[in-house]
């Protein structure tokens, strides 16, 4: 009985008692539903794996998943060719402008991946800048339709992440062990392959993992460079069965999901599997300095990096640029020119004003609701902390598709009927980027010693209020790098989005999106440069409120 009473008043028990049930309805009900749809034959209506057979029996179900592992592996092969070298000059090497550089490098993921794929047909498209001009010349390039350019789009927006994993695990090398390995008489790439690869590999895993799931979870790029049923993959697949089956039984779209499901699952337990099999510990303390090269040296090493990093970003150049050119038919031309924001704001309708109020509304619920979580979790140990954990961080893998369908299937009706509404839009925000808050503030808790919050307890201060005093200003730079992540990746949602959405609850990405497959370019574009800039005068608010510095910023989550 006291032990009732003093769970009812520890008001973290509350919290974690209404976050449980939260999750359990906006995380594994939409889940579970989809699972046993899954197992529902759509023709028979018999439990049972119909539905899969279905799937595997098809030539055009199996070429969409063949399609989506083929396009994520190259995506995730160039995201690597990109991201690690980089980090590896950033880690190693000293040189003029690194860190203005690193900051470009981070802009590439300001836009969501799907304006991405809108420059590239900008460039390289059948009407496209250097499709024209290599065409004149009496050349044909290779289309950026279909695999290839999929693949291209998806790297070019997810590198950095492979930059900020990898780079870390570079700096963390002792210099000491590599010199032992040259002291031996081994010629560099030995070393290279002996020594530093194996200490850093956990980090090139754990960067593709993340650039893999990014990749065959994202809805927009493939839409748009797959031209729809001409290169499906499973995202696409999903949200055109849905489509297709609204007002009848959706078992084939809830199959599909279930595969995408398995898929990003089977990989985070395979990565898990394959790091317990092999451990690498750098026992020493990193003692590595930055090489300094001679100021020729330097200068050189900056310009390439400097040309490199402006090519990755070329998509985001390309897209500002583009939308103040004028457009003729569809053609852009080099003329300068305002139409095109002229007349997206005046078919905009409330696609703006939905996205700041939608975004910022589920930003100030992530950034409260993350922070807490994220440190009830790390100083709580037991069932229910672990339980909520888990549920947390199951967004992160399962792809925004399968968890739009799931909401559509399970709040169309009593007891919760939210399709439609700003509310369902909300709580898919809050609950797909609710991982990085909490991954976030889990991350400072860890480094907070605990007697802090013992000596506020001691002298009567309630446990609320000691978390708001003294642990909120201690997590203030892992809360801000966490919120800015959060607000880019809450603004440019659109996986989840596109299946919810109705006339009222449009939003800017679902905007950009619609005017780009349906060829207005201009629109399109100036949309899209939108979309960027309220993206980066959000982060230059959050950069300018001091906490993102370069030991708790953006690397450290």
């Amino acid at each position: 009985m006291r032990r009732l009473q003093a769970s009812v008043t520890d008001p973290w028990s509350v919290l974690a008692a209404l976050s449980l049930v939260f999750l359990l309805i906006f995380v594994a009900l939409p889940l579970a539903e989809l699972a046993k749809q899954a197992f529902i034959g759509q023709r028979s209506g018999v439990f049972g794996l119909e539905n899969f057979s279905t799937f595997f029996s098809s030539g055009f179900f199996r070429r969409a998943l063949f399609n989506s592992l083929v396009t994520s592996a190259l995506a995730t092969l160039l995201a690597l060719a990109l991201g690690l070298p980089l980090a590896f000059m950033f880690a190693r090497y000293a040189f003029p402008g690194k860190r203005w550089i690193e900051v470009a490098i981070l802009l590439s993921m300001l836009s969501p991946p799907f304006v991405g794929a809108y420059a590239w047909i900008i460039l390289f498209g059948r009407s496209g800048f250097v499709t024209l001009f290599a065409r004149d010349l009496g050349l044909n390039l290779p289309t950026i339709y279909g695999p290839y350019g999929i693949a291209l789009a998806s790297a070019f927006s997810l590198f950095p992440l492979v930059f900020l994993v990898v780079r870390g695990a570079f700096m963390r090398v002792d210099i000491g062990l590599e010199e032992a390995g040259a002291s031996l008489g081994r010629p560099p790439w030995r070393v290279a392959a002996d020594v530093t690869l194996p200490l850093v590999m956990p980090a090139i895993t754990t960067a593709a993992l993340l650039v893999f799931l990014g990749a065959i979870s994202d809805f927009g790029t493939p839409a748009i460079l797959g031209e729809g049923d001409r290169y499906p993959v499973l995202a696409t697949l999903a949200y055109s069965l849905y489509i297709s089956e609204i007002g009848a039984e959706t078992g084939m779209a809830a199959t599909t999901c279930m595969l995408l499901v398995l898929i990003a699952f089977g990989l985070v337990f395979g990565a898990r599997f394959l790091a317990t099999r092999r451990r690498v510990a750098n026992d020493m303390a990193p003692t590595r300095a930055l090489r300094h090269l001679s100021p020729k040296g330097g200068r050189w090493m900056a310009i390439g990096v400097s040309f490199f990093v402006a090519m990755t970003n070329l998509p985001l150049i390309v897209v500002l640029v583009s939308s103040v050119l004028e457009v003729r038919g569809v053609v852009f031309q080099p003329v300068l020119t305002v139409d095109n924001y002229t007349r997206a704001w005046a078919v905009m309708g409330s696609a703006l004003s939905n996205s700041l109020m939608f975004a910022g509304t589920a930003l100030v619920a992530t950034v409260i609701l993350g922070t807490a979580l994220g440190y009830y979790v790390t100083r709580r140990t037991g069932p229910l902390a672990r339980a909520i954990d888990l549920l947390v961080m199951i967004p992160y893998v399962v792809p925004g598709t399968v968890i739009g369908i799931g909401y559509a299937q399970v709040f169309n009706g009593p007891p919760i009927f939210l399709t439609g509404t700003a509310t369902v839009i909300g709580i898919v925000y809050l609950v797909r980027r609710l991982p990085y808050m909490t991954r976030a503030a889990s991350s400072v808790v860890f480094q907070i010693d605990q007697s802090l919050e013992e000596a506020s307890q001691n002298l009567g201060m309630p446990p609320a209020q000691g978390f708001a005093r003294i642990m909120v200003p201690l997590m203030r730079p892992a809360i801000l790098a966490g919120a800015a992540i959060a607000w880019v990746e809450i603004l440019n949602e659109l996986s989840a989005s596109i299946v919810l959405y109705t006339g009222a609850t449009r939003t800017l990405p679902i905007a950009a999106y619609q005017q780009s497959l349906g060829g207005d370019v201009g629109i399109a574009a100036a949309y899209a440069a939108m979309l960027v800039g309220v993206t980066v005068v959000a982060l230059l608010i959050f950069f300018m409120a001091g906490g993102l510095r370069e030991d708790r910023g953006l690397a450290a989550l």
